[in-house]
């Protein structure tokens, strides 16, 4: 899929999953994240010339999926299981396994914006969602949202083609993000760090104010911990740590 965005921004809402993340033609925050300083040229001939990524998923990202699509239920009002499919035991091996043609065809045959779960996954991220839910901050957050998954295209100032994709917006005013982590919350100064996520707030407040956000240098992530007792906390970086992402991307 590709999107002109020479001509100005463009702001698709509802995009799928699948569409953004096969749009090749603009940079996300996360590529430009792996090519970051010295490593930029390295990272980007090994993806270019090995044909391979540098990230790959693992349970843990799928299961972080499975929360990001219960959560996008709740900020609709919808129920968080009409977003969970259950594979049917005709579909897997004799001995429970999910391989084979009938799985591959039944997984293939989804429809939008439904992702595959365990029941065992299920029932840990409905107590994760539960735990989001009752913290004050992220209630209000989900509350005051008026639109999830606004996906923006543009060209920046130095010409690069771009693109962000926020979980939430609040009242129209500006974007925020959810995060989960198997890590205690304790360790999120180092989370942040190692994942780029003051990169993702300085590139997204980006976003938010070409997509119409009143208050676009707000950007709040509602951390969410994926293991009992499932820990909460919004939090927000400091100008400081913003400003100084806005020059790592200049770097890069």
């Amino acid at each position: 899929m590709t999107i002109d965005s020479s001509s100005g921004v463009v702001v698709i809402h509802d995009m799928s999953n699948d569409d953004y993340h096969g749009e090749r033609d603009h940079i996300s925050r996360s590529k430009a994240h792996r090519y970051r300083g010295s490593r930029g040229g390295r990272s980007q001939r090994f993806e270019e010339v090995e044909g391979r990524s540098l990230f790959s998923g693992n349970a843990s990202t799928d299961f972080g999926s499975l929360v990001d699509a219960m959560f996008e239920a709740v900020c609709r009002g919808d129920y968080i299981g009409s977003v969970a499919a259950f594979p049917p035991p005709d579909v897997l091996t004799s001995n429970g396994q999910r391989r084979g043609k009938k799985y591959v065809e039944w997984r293939a045959s989804l429809p939008p914006g439904q992702v595959e779960a365990r029941v065992e996954d299920f029932e840990r991220a409905s107590d994760v969602i539960a735990a989001i839910t009752e913290h004050e901050y992220a209630a209000e957050l989900i509350r005051g949202t008026t639109q999830t998954q606004e996906s923006v295209f543009w060209v920046d100032a130095d010409g690069h083609k771009r693109k962000a994709r926020c979980d939430g917006v609040y009242q129209n005013r500006y974007w925020y993000d959810l995060k989960t982590t198997s890590k205690d919350l304790d360790d999120l100064r180092h989370s942040f760090r190692r994942f780029g996520y003051g990169w993702q707030a300085a590139w997204y407040a980006e976003a938010a104010g070409l997509a119409g956000c009143d208050e676009p240098g707000k950007f709040p992530f509602i951390v969410a911990t994926t293991n009992p007792p499932y820990d909460v906390a919004v939090v927000e970086l400091t100008q400081d740590s913003i400003d100084e992402a806005r020059q790592e991307i200049r770097e890069t």
